[in-house]
């Protein structure tokens, strides 16, 4: 993504200062299209309220999102280790009294075996981001406790 960013400085020693119609020519553009700019005129007067509004609104959109990306991160973590139970034929907490009692080149070699029977159906993973996707359910499981 790129950002541009274009400011045109004029003699500002000419206008008119009383003038209340002001346009600084500005253009701002945050997409990968640089040949498109929007242009933001300073012709409207913002409030500290209005700024203030919008600036809680857009936290508030970001927490949302973080929130939602944690959750969806969360019911990752609890799907691939139901399945790494399946796989291994095992109860989940069977599963995590083995796991805990495994060294991490024992566990790499288990998650290997795991990867490469059902990494194929679903989207491509690592040995090692399985690994620490189990270990990150494992933990935080425990911390709920």
């Amino acid at each position: 993504m790129s950002i541009r960013v274009n400011l045109f400085i004029f003699n500002f020693i000419s206008q008119n200062p009383k003038s209340p119609n002001y346009t600084y020519p500005s253009a701002l553009s945050f997409s990968p299209n640089p040949g498109k700019t929007q242009k933001i005129g300073c012709k409207k007067r913002v409030t500290d309220a209005e700024l203030a509004s919008d600036l809680a609104s857009e936290v508030k959109k970001m927490n949302i999102h973080i929130e939602e990306r944690q959750e969806a991160m969360k019911k990752s973590r609890e799907m691939l280790f139901s399945e790494l139970c399946n796989y291994l034929s095992l109860r989940d907490n069977e599963v995590k009294k083995k796991w805990r009692k495994l060294g991490d080149e024992e566990k790499l070699v288990l998650v290997r075996g795991f990867v490469s029977d059902w990494g194929l159906q679903f989207h491509p993973l690592s040995a090692k981001s399985v690994k620490e996707l189990v270990d990150q359910h494992l933990i935080e499981e425990k911390s709920f406790k």
